[in-house]
């Protein structure tokens, strides 16, 4: 599987961001993991991307709305920042083989119920053009050519 768009774009918008020198309170990465996983808001935010990632790779006739996406990941990385953590252990749990996992599971069981088969780009390109004709948070970061 193609790298997530949440990759590229949280380590860009990180990279931008100014944030604080250290986290709030001292936390191991395990403990922070789990506090970012288990915000619904995050979590969804970052399944969200990964949907529209991997649409938008598989189907040529898909691109990205690269605005929208990234004041979404901005959304997100603020969202993140609330609970005190530096921008280090922020891109430690997006980078987390335990959330590139989960997310992989999860985007992988909603393609399947939709339809989407792996090598056949056509049902990338059908679930993206419902999702962007649903308005969808996945359809509101892509756009047809």
């Amino acid at each position: 599987m193609h790298k997530l768009m949440l990759s590229a774009l949280v380590s860009v918008t990180l990279g931008l961001g100014t944030g604080f020198a250290g986290s709030a309170k001292a936390a191991t990465q395990d403990e922070i993991n789990a506090t970012l996983g288990a915000d619904q808001s995050i979590w969804s935010g970052l399944f969200t991307l990964a949907v529209a990632d991997q649409i938008r790779t598989h189907c040529d006739s898909i691109e990205a709305r690269t605005f929208t996406a990234t004041r979404f990941v901005y959304g997100l990385y603020s969202q993140a920042r609330e609970y005190g953590y530096s921008r280090d252990e922020i891109r430690a749990f997006q980078r987390a083989d335990s959330t590139e996992a989960r997310l992989r599971a999860e985007v992988g069981a909603y393609f399947a119920q939709n339809g989407v088969r792996e090598g056949a780009p056509e049902t990338y390109c059908a679930l993206g053009q419902s999702e962007i004709a649903a308005g969808s948070a996945a359809g509101e970061l892509l756009r047809a050519r």
